[in-house]
């Protein structure tokens, strides 16, 4: 099992010599998250934990992904299955960062210091990019290295670009957030891979003709669109809860 992640995990680190690249950027952020979590302040440290705990779910995923796959055989739509799954695992990661910002101490790490409201708060945008992901992904397919960067673009668009127009947009909060893109493609990871695994046969068989690869592009860019909904959403619920 152990084998079979350390050939997925090289696949995903030497498939391009992009990817190469990217990878080295990844291990500098991933010692940034080692320091943070050995001498960082308590906010870093809570986030370094948290974000290591959803990366190393999203391994264990995948090395039982077909077991896990052939488990999964509800009568939903495929749709809601991939929201249903995706939701599911969302749930995870902001229990994962609620409760470590409980056990270390932390504030302002989730979106709320009650479990309740964090996931009243965190889960509309969640549920609407999953749906909006399914619709890009029956239109235009995407290896699972695709599918793991979509989902860091995902994270920097909703904590970084929008977390930080919500809290005082800067120019230097948005090259920090920028920087540590491969901390939200960890993230992510666990909230975009198993639905796209588990339903990828039903996404095949309902996929259309791809167009070109401008459209391609701008496809993966639609579940960004989900924000302004959500953003709007977001704002009324937090007047509305003070």
């Amino acid at each position: 099992m152990m084998r079979k992640g350390i050939v997925g995990l090289k696949s995903f680190v030497f498939g391009s010599r992009k990817m190469m690249g990217f990878s080295i950027w990844s291990s500098i952020i991933m010692i940034l998250l080692l320091s943070w979590i050995l001498k960082g302040p308590v906010n870093d440290r809570t986030v370094a934990c948290a974000a290591l705990i959803c990366g190393a779910s999203t391994v264990l995923f995948w090395n039982s992904r077909k077991t896990i796959a052939r488990m999964w055989n509800p009568s939903w739509s495929h749709r809601k299955s991939f929201v249903f799954i995706g939701g599911l695992c969302a749930v995870w990661v902001e229990t994962v960062f609620w409760a470590l910002e409980n056990l270390f101490g932390a504030q302002g790490v989730a979106a709320s210091p009650h479990l309740g409201m964090d996931l009243l708060i965190t889960l509309p945008w969640y549920l609407l990019m999953s749906y909006l992901f399914f619709s890009t992904q029956i239109k235009y397919i995407y290896s699972y290295t695709e599918i793991l960067l979509l989902g860091g673009l995902y994270e920097l668009g909703a904590d970084g670009i929008c977390g930080q127009m919500l809290s005082g947009i800067t120019i230097e909060g948005l090259i920090q957030v920028i920087f540590i893109f491969p901390l939200f493609v960890i993230v992510y990871s666990f909230i975009v891979l198993p639905p796209s695994y588990i339903l990828r046969p039903q996404i095949i068989s309902l996929h259309t003709s791809q167009l070109d690869k401008g459209h391609r592009i701008l496809g993966a860019l639609r579940p960004l669109g989900g924000l302004i909904p959500y953003g709007i959403l977001a704002l009324v619920i937090i007047a509305l809860t003070g």
